[in-house]
């Protein structure tokens, strides 16, 4: 029942045949054999084919949200279990930004799967809101981002207060005019305090292009955000999706972007660049771990949540 179920889900979940078989490891012919088995035990289709790729009819959708209760109980008895063995075996699935995937978590999860050889971690790198989606379906244990505020239905810790700097070609001619606000990376490689470090108006670069994140990532909400305290409107040279390539063009002399501390004192990166604090940004955001509020918390959770507290951020 759990395997069909499984295909079942993972069709839904990617939207197509094909790529749910690659997913699972299947051939296709085999998979829809499988649906159409499953199909035929309920007595109703469960999808629509489209040329698109497939949507669940009205028999499907009852069948799916009844899926991922007998998941997140499947799930939870497997973590109970597990737990009852020990830390020597078990699953953990850790999820965050792409950029915290490759500056902040790697090193969490080195240190765990130092002292936990035994318990598999998944890594999931995805948007901020697809990873608060995978934690309310229970397809996620653990997510690491940023966020003034935790959402409803999440409970956590605070690993560190990020500040968001705008980052600036260093060849571009108005940071010999405004030299006395910018801030160096080597200053954060340094630690050295950012807030005796005064902040100029994102007025002052109304006239330079910038590089922003793509809509639904939580920096172009907060970049529109400032543009708007600020009363500038601006040109954007590029839209992209990741923070790290925003970053890379930036320090290419492509244009401006808004990025974290954090970025700069793990990577150690951004040597062609003029760092601003901003009058119109926020105090800042912080740096959370967070899981879905009543859930069954495994001692691998537990563990890792007590190894990322106690990381240096």
């Amino acid at each position: 029942m759990f395997a069909k179920m499984d295909y079942a889900y993972a069709v839904y979940k990617e939207g197509s045949f094909t790529r749910a078989a690659e997913k699972l490891f299947i051939s296709q012919p085999s998979l829809s054999a499988a649906i159409k088995n499953l199909e035929k035990e309920i007595g109703a289709p469960l999808f629509e084919r489209t040329g698109g790729g497939v949507l669940l009819t009205e028999a499907g959708r009852a069948y799916m949200d009844a899926a991922q209760r007998v998941m997140a109980i499947r799930s939870e008895l497997e973590a109970r279990i597990s737990d009852m063995n020990g830390l020597s075996v078990g699953r953990l699935s850790v999820g965050g930004t792409n950029y915290l995937c490759s500056h902040v978590l790697a090193g969490i999860i080195n240190r765990f799967s130092s002292q936990y050889p035994g318990v598999e971690v998944e890594l999931v790198e995805a948007k901020s809101q697809s990873l608060l989606d995978a934690v309310r379906a229970d397809a996620l244990d653990i997510v690491v981002d940023s966020f003034d505020s935790l959402p409803e239905g999440f409970e956590g810790y605070p690993l560190a207060r990020e500040q968001i700097l705008l980052c600036v070609p260093a060849e571009l001619p108005i940071n010999a005019r405004l030299s006395d606000f910018a801030i160096l990376p080597e200053q954060i490689y340094a630690g050295v305090s950012l807030a005796d470090i005064p902040a100029v108006s994102i007025a002052d670069f109304g006239a330079e292009s910038f590089i922003l994140l793509k809509s639904g990532n939580d920096m172009y909400n907060r970049a529109m955000h400032i543009f708007d305290r600020g009363g500038v409107t601006p040109r954007v040279a590029f839209s992209v999706d990741q923070l790290n390539i925003s970053y890379a063009l930036a320090d290419s002399g492509m244009g401006l972007c808004f990025a974290t501390d954090t970025l700069f004192r793990f990577a150690r990166l951004g040597r062609s660049l003029c760092l601003y604090k901003i009058r119109e940004a926020d105090l800042g955001r912080t740096l959370c771990i967070a899981y879905k509020k009543n859930r069954y918390c495994t001692r691998a959770m537990t563990e890792f949540i007590r190894i990322a507290r106690e990381s240096d951020l």
